[in-house]
């Protein structure tokens, strides 16, 4: 018997699997999905096992040395989902197959053996609404529901008793969520409920952590998986449950290669296995909504949040007024009242800005200089501090490469010394607030300040306990938190990224802010919302003011049809990226003329500049292929390395 394996390192494009022969002792033991491990040169490396056969080879081959464990550890369904992300997202079968395995194997002996049980510790009563949606998803013959409930309506509760079902029944559960170390609250919920059958996958785990976490899910030591992204390749041996939450959430597109989406991964995979799927969001993306609303799947929908609290009042603050009153605060003074009451009140506030740091670029007031990223060509960021630093030294970020260097003294065109910072980042606002009010706690929360494992969890805690007057922060706190004492949130500028291009700007804009709203007035007292803009007619500012999807869905869909965008067509995008600008634009051209000369009438091709025409050193140039099937016009095109393909992309700039 001969075995074509899959061998877990990176190796060159040409060689994707090698076949071994497997010695007559291990005939029985080695299947489809096993790990084993085969000399490679003067070293052993371990492989999975994708097929097995009779056949001889025409090539001498080597033995089989070991088989890690007794049993496969990847299923036939897993092994043809690899073999798909591989053709569809145009990646090595290495690299997919990767998604599914360990940093590294341990023996068995590694993992405590414990008793899985389904007896739950405590559960909330489900209300009329929740119990309404809880059996019209166990009903449905739909394999897909979509639970579209407004922010604060219960979905976790529904959540907890599906999986309490499934617990029953014998079946793995996972919960996908977009970022773990965000939602402390949704994990300690589930460990609460569910003890020591809560497997907990994400980033900030060790390797022999993460391990240790695969072994056990993959000898069903642990049915629920908690995790982002990357747990739905978990080694599930019996799912019955797929939980997705915050089904709009633009993370749970990966960003390097492959470059899959979330939701299409659990899409194949619901063609390969026998699942129920549960899409939860207040603010369901576009293309979801219309699959919904077209019977692809169940629409399941609550209107109303639990028990007496209400959907907070929005007010829209006009900041070109502000400046009209020489108010050059970056909070207006309608806001500053309203913080004002909060903490006299001994409630809490939430202030949300999207961008970090102190400003946006250092510019020369003489000659107009503005410091850049050499590497990026982009304006670099000022902070006042350097992150996770306790230390006073102003620093230029660029978010982008992550370089940094010192603030210049004087400008180095002209020399002049009337250096100026324009715009404004978090630790701006964090500034303003403590000199409005220096009597209040303040904390912060954005990737500069929560880089250290556990710095969330931290600040997460002290927020709960009331010890935080004010938290301010990017996107990352409109995810997952709920405290009864938030009854102000403050929206510092709600345009940035409308003016992004991109088809999805303002269902960006929407979901961002409905959800930061989202987090006020879930007591009895009722929440307030001011959100500053030089915008307030905006289409999606306004919708998002009355907390109205319906309206914004409908405005958007026919934008996205006019335009024919998804969900009316499919997109790839190609980026093609040289430290030579020339080279890359060449290279760039000739796979545009190679399509143009292949496509029909039912593909567009463009092909521009990069927004970020300059990154990390590389110059870039995309093509957009737009249209009904845009994977189709790919096969059978040699792309030369530099090129990187993004199907489904997120962002089209």
């Amino acid at each position: 018997m001969f075995a074509e394996i899959c061998l877990k390192r990176r190796m060159p494009k040409k060689f994707t699997t090698f076949s071994y022969k497997v010695p007559s002792e291990m005939e029985k033991s080695i299947k489809e999905g096993s790990v084993v491990k085969v000399p490679l040169r003067n070293t052993a490396v371990s492989g999975i096992v994708l097929h097995t056969s009779s056949n001889i080879p025409s090539y001498p081959t080597k033995d089989i040395k070991e088989n890690i464990y007794e049993n496969p550890v990847l299923s036939a369904w897993q092994i043809k989902l690899a073999r798909w992300i591989s053709q569809y997202y145009f990646c090595s079968l290495q690299k997919a197959l990767q998604l599914f395995l360990p940093p590294k194997f341990y023996p068995i002996k590694d993992i405590k053996k414990q008793e899985v049980s389904a007896e739950l510790h405590e559960k909330l009563v489900l209300t009329e609404k929740q119990k309404t949606a809880f059996e019209k998803i166990i009903n449905t013959d739909k394999k897909f529901s979509l639970l579209h409930g407004i922010t604060g309506s219960g979905k976790t509760e529904i959540y907890l008793h599906l999986v309490e079902k499934y617990l029953k029944e014998g079946k793995q559960c996972a919960m996908i969520v977009p970022e773990i170390s965000l939602t402390p609250q949704m994990v300690q919920y589930f460990e609460r409920i569910f003890g020591k059958n809560v497997a907990i996958l994400h980033s900030r785990l060790t390797e022999k952590q993460k391990s240790l976490e695969w072994l056990k899910i993959s000898f069903n030591e642990t049915p629920i998986v908690i995790g982002p992204r990357s747990s739905i390749f978990a080694p599930f041996t019996n799912l019955g449950l797929i939980i997705l939450d915050e089904e709009h959430e633009f993370s749970y597109k990966q960003e390097q290669s492959p470059r899959y989406n979330t939701l299409d991964i659990i899409k194949k995979m619901s063609e390969l296995i026998d699942v129920k799927v549960i899409l939860g969001t207040a603010t369901p993306s576009v293309s979801t909504y219309f699959e919904a609303l077209n019977g692809k799947m169940e629409l399941v929908e609550i209107d109303e949040r639990i028990g007496v609290s209400k959907l907070p009042d929005v007010t829209l603050v006009d900041l070109r007024d502000e400046f009209q009153k020489k108010n050059y605060s970056v909070l207006s003074e309608l806001l500053q009242e309203k913080l004002a009451e909060t903490l006299k009140n001994e409630k809490q506030a939430i202030l949300f800005m999207n961008k970090r740091g102190t400003a946006s670029a250092v510019v020369c007031r003489e000659c107009g200089y503005m410091e850049k990223c050499a590497s990026c060509d982009l304006p670099m960021t000022y902070h006042r501090s350097l992150p996770d630093s306790n230390k006073m030294v102003p620093t230029l970020i660029c978010h982008h490469c992550g370089s940094i260097k010192k603030v210049p003294v004087q400008c180095p065109a002209c020399k002049s010394v009337s250096i100026k910072y324009i715009g404004a980042g978090t630790q701006k606002v964090e500034d303003e607030v403590k000199r409005l009010f220096p009597q209040a706690r303040v904390a912060r929360v954005d990737r500069d300040s929560i880089s250290k494992k556990g710095s969330f969890e931290e600040i997460y805690e002290k927020l709960k306990r009331r010890e935080i007057d004010i938290l301010i922060g990017t996107q990352m706190i409109g995810k997952g938190l709920h405290f009864p004492e938030v009854n102000l949130v403050g929206v510092i500028l709600a345009d940035i990224g409308l003016h992004f291009p991109d088809f999805r700007s303002s269902e960006r804009t929407f979901q961002l802010l409905t959800q930061v709203a989202g987090r006020a007035g879930r007591s009895a007292t009722p929440g307030e919302v001011i959100i500053q803009t030089y915008m307030p007619e905006n289409k999606a500012i306004q919708f998002a003011k009355n907390h109205d999807y319906k309206n914004f869905y409908q405005y958007e869909i026919e934008e996205r049809k006019n335009f024919n965008y998804p969900p009316f067509s499919k997109l790839v995008k190609l980026t093609f990226a040289d430290a030579n600008p020339k080279n890359a634009l060449l290279e760039a051209e000739k796979v545009n003329k190679l399509l143009k000369e292949k496509t029909t009438h039912t593909i567009n091709i463009s092909l521009y500049p990069a927004l970020i025409y300059k990154l990390n050193d590389k110059f870039r140039w995309n093509i957009l292929l737009h249209g009904e099937n845009p994977v189709e016009l790919l096969k059978g095109i040699e792309l030369p390395d530099i090129c990187k393909v993004d199907v489904d992309p997120i962002s089209i700039s």
